[in-house]
């Protein structure tokens, strides 16, 4: 039963990956995050250098200042947008695997009575049939 469950969770993973909508790690998010900050900081200098007429400026610089700035700005965005993707998909992952466990919990508890009343090798009778699926009931929303 878990090994299904595993072979689910990777054929879902080899789908995202194969559509294009799986995120970028957090790692790498945050690493962007800082690569933009920096960048962004070098293209402030550059054009604060060019306006205080530092030696050997030119406009050149200005114009090299202005796209670091621009490229900083757009990897700090898409580093966020990354980090908040990472963030849901790994809620979704764990609200699934929560499901998942529980609908193991329940398959094995409904396993178990059925067992529990195969070993007792005796004709049921209708109304035991119906206790035995009442407590069925109760053990499901005892889980949820």
């Amino acid at each position: 039963m878990e090994n299904k469950n595993l072979e689910e969770t990777d054929v879902n993973e080899k789908q995202e990956v194969g559509n294009g909508k799986s995120a970028m790690p957090m790692r790498t998010c945050l690493v962007m995050i800082l690569a933009g900050v920096y960048v962004a900081y070098l293209g402030v200098s550059l054009c604060q250098n060019v306006i205080n007429g530092a030696e050997g400026s030119s406009p050149g610089f200005m114009v090299a200042g202005v796209i670091f700035i621009v490229l900083g700005v757009a990897f700090v965005i898409n580093g966020i947008r990354g980090s908040i993707k990472a963030g849901k998909i790994q809620k979704e992952s764990n609200a699934e695997s929560e499901a998942q466990a529980s609908e193991t919990e329940i398959s094995r508890t409904v396993e178990s009575k059925m067992e529990s009343t195969s070993s007792l090798n005796k004709k049921m009778s209708i109304a035991d049939r119906a206790n035995l699926v009442s407590q069925l009931g109760d053990a499901t929303e005892d889980e949820e």
